[in-house]
């Protein structure tokens, strides 16, 4: 299987510190330059990775993913993330959902797709510059100002990792944070937003949510109390409408993937009377790609830049491809997040999770391997197992698949 060489130098921050690129906006350009393709060792390491044609040894097991993402509860006015909350999901992912009765759509409006709007890459402004009421809390993406909130730069004491992460969840789809300021600063509508995050899909309404009824953690319940609930609980009431309608949108297409289950998703009680009005404005509005309904996945903020589904599920989905999301690369406060470890900590943490027994030197633990959207998709794991950069996320609770690691000696 070829894949990317893994982004992997020696920094001379200091003469003991190991510095593996993993994924950082700071230096995305320059540390692309060194990728070529190349091929895994085979002799002696296990792959864990599902290609996209499910054919490999470990295909069957691989296709039950550890899927995860982290939700955003409210924003301030200042557009500062207020809590994330962690949702372990274990699903197998698709491409495609068979019709039933329950997903049989009859189709009562015309298709809307991105070639009937205007260009969703439009300019920020004249000058296609970033607007001066940005608050530039995190990052250094294009635009940004020397005002901003300086990057925390890692510095790990002596046998001690740090992990920079960038971004919140797993990074696939639609940017929560990254869709209320293209709302907010940009001028977005809900279409603009759907068709940048989900690109060659197009929207169409499905004429079934009358009467409608959908399951939710295993309790039916009509699909708008479904949906507003849903909606209240990943991002709030707080954030621009047209954000709130795509995430609306998103919600219900991807209840509809599932065959009008919600699969992972849950609901809050008592969403408030605007989000219950903004989703009631859009519902039954839900993404199609190829004659099916799109899966739909979200994630709290990007770090800059969406994650290809390949890179952090191991699944080729063609509307699932990395795009560009300038705003969370300087208006998230979890851009470039630095987390630090102790060698014995990771060592335990590798250890127990993957029943291996590391080597005495830290240096050689991690082998990282980084797709073109920046996310680590495989680690070599001290020369002995390959897994996924996910996994690997959540094995050490990272905030993100998107990061990069430093050891000192």
């Amino acid at each position: 299987m070829n894949i990317q060489k893994p982004l992997k130098s020696v920094s001379a921050i200091t003469a003991s510190l190991l510095i593996i690129a993993g994924a950082t906006g700071l230096s995305k350009a320059e540390t692309t330059l060194g990728k070529t393709d190349v091929t895994l060792p085979e002799t002696g390491i296990s792959s864990g990775v599902l290609n996209p044609e499910g054919n490999n040894a470990d295909a069957e097991k691989e296709s039950e993913s550890n899927w995860w993402k982290a939700e955003i509860t409210d924003y301030d006015s200042s557009l500062s993330l207020i809590s994330y909350e962690l949702i372990p999901e274990t699903t197998q992912i698709t491409t495609s959902v068979t019709p039933t009765a329950t997903t049989t759509t009859t189709v009562e409006t015309t298709a809307v797709t991105s070639e009937t709007l205007e260009d969703t890459e439009k300019a920020l402004n004249n000058d296609n510059q970033f607007p001066s009421e940005v608050p530039y809390t995190a990052g250094s993406g294009e635009g940004a100002t020397p005002s901003q909130k300086p990057i925390e730069i890692a510095n790990p004491a002596s046998g001690e990792f740090a992990f920079t992460t960038y971004g919140w969840g797993h990074g696939v789809g639609l940017s929560q944070n990254g869709a209320d300021a293209y709302a907010t600063y940009s001028g977005w509508s809900y279409q603009d937003i759907l068709f940048h995050y989900y690109q060659g899909t197009y929207l169409m309404n499905t004429g079934t949510t009358d009467g409608e009824i959908v399951s939710v953690g295993g309790e039916t319940m009509d699909v708008l109390d479904a949906v507003a609930g849903i909606v209240y609980r990943e991002v709030g009431p707080n954030m621009h409408e047209e954000a709130i309608k795509a995430q609306a949108v998103a919600v219900y297409t991807y209840i509809k993937f599932y065959g009008n289950d919600s699969n992972d998703l849950r609901c809050k009680p008592n969403p408030p009377q605007n989000v219950i009005d903004i989703c009631k404005s859009v519902l039954g509005e839900a993404l199609y790609y190829d004659g099916d309904f799109a899966l739909t996945m979200f994630s709290a903020s990007t770090g800059g830049d969406s994650a290809n589904c390949y890179d952090v599920f191991s699944q080729d989905v063609p509307y699932l491809r990395s795009v560009y999301c300038e705003y969370d690369a300087i208006c998230d406060p979890h851009y470039a997040t630095v987390t630090y470890m102790t060698a014995s900590q990771v060592k335990s943490d590798i250890e127990s999770t993957y029943g291996i027994t590391l080597s005495d030197n830290p240096e050689t633990w991690f082998e990282p391997y980084v797709g073109d959207s920046g996310y680590i998709y495989n680690v070599i794991i001290d020369g002995q197992i390959n897994v996924r950069g996910n996994d690997l996320r959540a094995c050490l609770g990272l905030k993100s698949p998107k990061f990069d690691i430093a050891y000192a000696q």
